[in-house]
């Protein structure tokens, strides 16, 4: 795979970096990130499994610092699948059982106040169904039965990340140098903040325009802290459509639904929750998909496990996710059930 990088100007100062393979449609891009107000962006898409395209477009501050390949990203919640691959590792290798209740493993006081966290397993916990909030206002607390419905949940990952470091005696980030990081060559990856990201880390932007700074996580959160590049991204989801380090049952058990989403105005009807992944059923086929927002990068991703066409972007922009639609059509056809139900437009 041969790549070509090019400079030139796409709106007044604006500085593009890119990565250009064949056919391209870098006028779409910039279009789009016009129309949008979106300053930067890191996008690849693969096409039957394999790496077809990666570049990126924009500033990385308002000193115009132009985005390359290596320009790392704030990912949010596009964490959630990654750390799932290595649940799912964790898994195989006998360490962890899905259906066994969390509590066994590690007895986590920030919810053991409520005995229905004993009901609670790691199945749920990768589809949203622990019944746990996003994020806790206060106290801990359910917010409903555990098993019972879909609820996006960041805690239940959070609490689902305490217990492989306590069976693994290890901490996250160092687990997903083990099983992720290291063994698919993600050399721009990390649920830290590392200092080699000080020369090349895209700040982020509000819907106004205005900078926003790093943020320079200490510790790692499965849920929410990976920083990481649309190339090394497009690697994890080469492994991940290919079933790389993982059993075949699993493998298609992740990508099975095991709940359906929560209807918004009547959307949401072909989209479900695997386990660490969304999954939406197209008339291409099914998808498996992520959205990120922590509200100044946004991002998503969405592969096809039966033809592995996927694509992947990530901004650096409050915008990011208004033409995610759009973004997405450039490398995989509509519809797009799961952009209806996010209603991001």
């Amino acid at each position: 795979m041969k790549y070509f990088s090019i400079l030139f100007c796409l709106i007044g100062p604006l500085s593009i970096a890119l990565f250009l393979p064949i056919n391209a449609d870098i006028e779409s891009i910039s279009k789009i990130m016009s129309d949008k107000n979106i300053p930067g962006i890191s996008y690849a898409w693969l096409q039957e499994g394999k790496l077809k395209e990666s570049f990126a477009i924009g500033k990385a501050n308002n000193d115009n610092q132009p985005i390359d390949q290596e320009t790392v990203f704030s990912a949010a919640s596009l964490s959630k699948p990654i750390f799932a691959y290595i649940v799912f590792q964790l898994v195989d290798e006998g360490i962890l059982a899905l259906d066994t209740p969390l509590y066994t493993y590690f007895d986590y006081l920030d919810i053991a106040h409520d005995p229905r966290y004993k009901l609670v397993t790691a199945k749920m916990v990768l589809s949203h169904t622990s019944g746990l909030p996003n994020w806790r206002k206060g106290k801990l607390q359910f917010q409903y039965e555990p098993g019972e419905q879909f609820r996006y949940s960041g805690e239940g990952f959070v609490w689902l990340q305490k217990v492989t470091e306590h069976l693994k005696g290890k901490g996250l980030e160092e687990l997903a140098e083990e099983y992720v990081f290291q063994p698919l060559d993600m050399k721009r990856s990390s649920f830290v903040y590392l200092e080699e990201f000080d020369a090349n880390h895209s700040l982020s932007f509000k819907k106004n325009g205005k900078q926003i700074g790093k943020s320079k996580v200490k510790n790692p959160n499965a849920a929410a802290s990976l920083k990481t590049t649309a190339y090394d991204y497009a690697l994890f989801l080469e492994a991940l459509l290919e079933g790389k380090k993982m059993n075949p049952g699993l493998q298609q058990l992740m990508f099975t639904p095991q709940v359906q989403v929560n209807l918004k105005e009547g959307k949401g009807q072909e989209v479900y929750w695997g386990l660490g992944v969304g999954i939406q059923e197209t008339s291409e086929g099914r998808q498996i998909f992520q959205w990120g927002d922590n509200f100044t990068f946004r991002g998503f991703f969405t592969a096809n496990v039966e033809s592995g066409n996927a694509v992947v972007y990530f901004t650096n922009s409050q915008n990011g996710l208004s033409p995610v639609r759009e973004l997405v059509k450039l490398g995989m056809p509509d519809p797009q059930p799961a952009c209806d139900w996010l209603n991001y437009e």
